[in-house]
């Protein structure tokens, strides 16, 4: 008697129709490549645009944790969290560990990591974040995804080590010559805001577009998407600024090298065998490592609504594995 083997699902299996990528928008060491997917199916917004219909996100109620954030979503659609998003104000700036879709009428409690360790405000307790201008650096959000991953094949939460964030933000800081009173990322982005806004004027949104390859340095750091043409289009300055921070580390006096061709990336990207679990609002939380490429996703109502890929960095999934343990609440 013979048994079948089971073969795992894969991101393909969960798309209406294949990805196609455009020609690449190129500004010094950054080259992005448009991404454009199948007809959207699910209704969803974004964060910033549910902010400006009442979304509120704030520090937990019983006593703020550095780690989680409550979200509450009192509008008729889902609202849609991106990973590496961040968010400002309150007792701290955080970014999102993963991504989630909040539902209808509907709360969460979300993990973050506090991008700002010189500031512990407990007087702004009651205040509601807001969008940033800028989302984390692909750099910093692949050391994160690899964490979580790791986390969770520990049989832990998806989350960032947040000494490790603390880490790397104040080496960004470093290498890039800024001081920031509060040790905030948010800093960092604003003392070069003026070189970010040239990337971006030089990266344009496109129309349907709903998401990008983005290579630095002639190498893929990150491959972002989501399902819907106007959720990317909220995304799309954030995270324009964020990978314009990694390119100016890779600017030099040479020539920039010439486009990466992003076809094997995201080829081996799309073939992944995945893992399946409950997400944390609506859907489930996919992830993939292998052949040199990683990630994590969500898929509600059988539709691929986002997934963030990463070249894998040897071993690094295994050495980020920590014992999974309660977050401890600072009042």
């Amino acid at each position: 008697m013979t048994t079948a083997s089971v073969v795992p699902p894969t991101l393909a299996d969960h798309l209406g129709a294949p990805l196609r990528v455009g020609a690449p928008d190129v500004a010094g060491a950054l080259a992005v490549f448009p991404i454009y997917g199948p007809a959207p199916r699910l209704e969803y917004r974004s964060f910033a645009r549910g902010c400006a219909l009442g979304v509120t996100i704030k520090e937990l109620g019983g006593g703020a944790s550095v780690n989680d954030l409550i979200v509450v979503n009192p509008t008729d659609k889902p609202v849609l969290l991106y990973e590496g998003e961040e968010v400002l104000g309150a007792q701290q700036n955080r970014t999102f560990d993963v991504s989630v879709l909040v539902g209808a009428m509907a709360s969460a409690s979300v993990p973050v990591s506090c991008v700002e360790q010189g500031r512990w405000d407990g007087s702004r307790h009651a205040e509601a974040f807001r969008p940033a201008p800028q989302a984390a650096y692909p750099s910093l959000r692949r050391m994160k995804n690899e964490q979580a991953g790791a986390q969770r094949a520990a049989g832990g939460e998806a989350r960032a080590q947040q000494g490790a964030v603390w880490s790397e933000v104040a080496a960004k800081s470093a290498r890039l010559s800024v001081d920031s009173p509060t040790q905030a990322m948010h800093d960092v982005f604003e003392r070069r805001r003026g070189d970010l806004r040239a990337y971006e004027k030089a990266i344009p949104l496109h129309d349907g577009q709903t998401g990008a390859i983005v290579a630095i340095a002639g190498a893929v750091a990150v491959l972002d998407f989501v399902s819907r043409p106007d959720a990317f289009a909220s995304l799309h300055g954030p995270l324009v600024h964020g990978y314009a921070l990694d390119a100016l580390e890779a600017e030099t006096d040479a020539p920039p090298p010439p486009p990466v061709d992003p076809t094997p990336f995201l080829s081996r990207v799309l073939g992944a065998p995945l893992t399946h679990r409950d997400g944390i609002g609506l859907g489930s939380e996919l992830r993939f490592r292998t052949r040199g490429v990683g990630g994590a996703g969500l898929v509600a109502l059988d539709e691929l609504v986002q997934f963030t890929a990463f070249p894998a960095q040897p071993n690094a999934a295994r050495a980020a594995i920590t014992r999974p343990s309660r977050r401890p609440r600072t009042a």
